[in-house]
């Protein structure tokens, strides 16, 4: 049997496609920062610390920085994801500071 080119080709561009989707989806690191985010709450169980800012889940992985925030506050977020992994805090300013929670 022989194989006809357009099989190829398309068979590329699908691996291709495929490859580029992956790789967006799970190579790279997404990051977000938000400005005068409001923290609606604070949530804590078996799997960590959470804050809830946009109708979103942020999980808090230093459990200082979790207990400085408080609800009804706002606070400029930064948090990245890759993957299916949860969101995660990477940066915490108050609003209108240019020091970061926790103090240097």
């Amino acid at each position: 049997m022989q194989n006809h080119p357009f099989n190829w080709v398309a068979s590329m561009i699908a691996a291709l496609v495929i490859g580029i989707w992956l790789f967006t989806n799970f190579g790279m690191i997404h990051e977000e920062h938000k400005e005068e985010a409001e923290i609606t709450s604070k949530t804590h169980n078996d799997e960590g610390y959470f804050v809830e800012v946009d109708d979103k889940k942020i999980h808090v992985k230093d459990t200082s920085t979790w207990m400085l925030l408080k609800e009804g506050e706002t606070y400029n977020l930064t948090y990245e994801w890759y993957g299916m992994k949860k969101p995660y805090v990477t940066e915490v300013n108050q609003a209108h500071d240019d020091d970061q929670v926790g103090g240097h």
